[in-house]
């Protein structure tokens, strides 16, 4: 094994060499903080968040006791199925509209992607202010339609606020799997249509019997990504509500990060991070199983 490793190591050095400056930036700035990290949730730590003593469970008792842990958790869950499921009954539609031939098809595909090619915050800043009760566009267009008498708080009621962010969560989504599933649907292969109409399949069947199960394995590797996504959106939420009103709208990134640079109670942060960090491990280990399986000849 080591003879074998030594001659691919010779063989390829100068791919390896050209790799090292990526390697060493990648293992700055994501190795070692979550080694920090995980090494912070079982230490104590003191309030500007230096690591003490380590081998201690106390980080992760004083997260247990904490009241808005598990509310906070099953907002995250929410947050999470919710957007990924709205994302899937929209994009998959649309994909199957872009996938079709008709003039301007390539044009509709471009202009898809430029919600995604805008940096998140500005978005996420855009549409707060959309959302803005008295100086906001969406009040002055329901107002303008006789919808609505009054001005609506749409950030300062605590499950309003929790749709919008779970909103913008989808509409920033749209893009990216939109376009993945129209790959998927590129990728399956014509003749199976040509024989299906040959049988007499109207297109409701062959949506059912020849796409919904091509698509299948497809549809469940974006979800488990988005998924994954969804459970790290810190910016869209922070940007939009800080996790206002009374914690209603806050995920478990947010909620770390207030208890570690707001509270000052870096041991529960370092916890609450570390247990965030395995649930998205294990998601990412079934995407990489699941991508894996679709890959051919694996």
């Amino acid at each position: 094994m080591s003879t074998r490793f030594t001659a691919q190591l010779r063989a390829n050095r100068t791919a390896y060499l050209l790799l090292l400056p990526s390697l060493c930036v990648f293992a700055l700035l994501l190795i070692v903080p979550l080694l920090m990290t995980m090494a912070g949730a079982f230490s104590e730590a003191d309030a500007v968040g230096r690591i003490g003593r380590p081998g201690t469970l106390q980080n992760f008792v004083n997260l247990g006791s904490d009241s808005r842990l598990v509310p906070i958790l099953r907002q995250t869950a929410i947050f999470a199925l919710l957007s990924v499921a709205a994302t899937i009954v929209i994009c998959f539609p649309l994909a199957l509209v872009l996938n079709q031939k008709f003039p301007g098809v390539t044009l509709a595909r471009a202009l898809l992607l430029l919600p995604w090619a805008a940096p998140l915050a500005i978005s996420a800043m855009s549409w707060r202010w959309i959302f803005h009760d008295q100086l906001g566009a969406l009040n002055y267009v329901l107002q303008l339609a006789g919808i609505t008498d009054a001005n609506i708080v749409w950030l300062s009621e605590p499950w309003l606020a929790f749709g919008c962010v779970i909103f913008v969560e989808v509409w920033s989504s749209i893009p990216f799997m939109t376009i993945t599933i129209l790959a998927g649907l590129q990728g399956i292969p014509p003749y199976i249509y040509d024989a299906a109409r040959i049988d007499g399949a109207s297109p409701w069947q062959e949506f059912w019997s020849m796409t919904v199960p091509q698509m299948k394995t497809v549809l469940v590797i974006v979800g488990l990504l988005s998924v994954i996504w969804a459970f790290r959106s810190f910016t869209i939420i922070w940007t939009m509500t800080q996790g206002n009103p009374f914690f209603r709208t806050d995920i478990s990134v947010t909620y770390l990060y207030k208890l570690a640079f707001r509270m000052m109670s870096f041991g529960e942060g370092y916890a609450l991070a570390f247990v965030t960090f395995v649930m998205l491990a294990a998601f990412s280990v079934l995407y990489l199983m699941l991508a894996r399986d679709r890959e051919p000849g694996a």
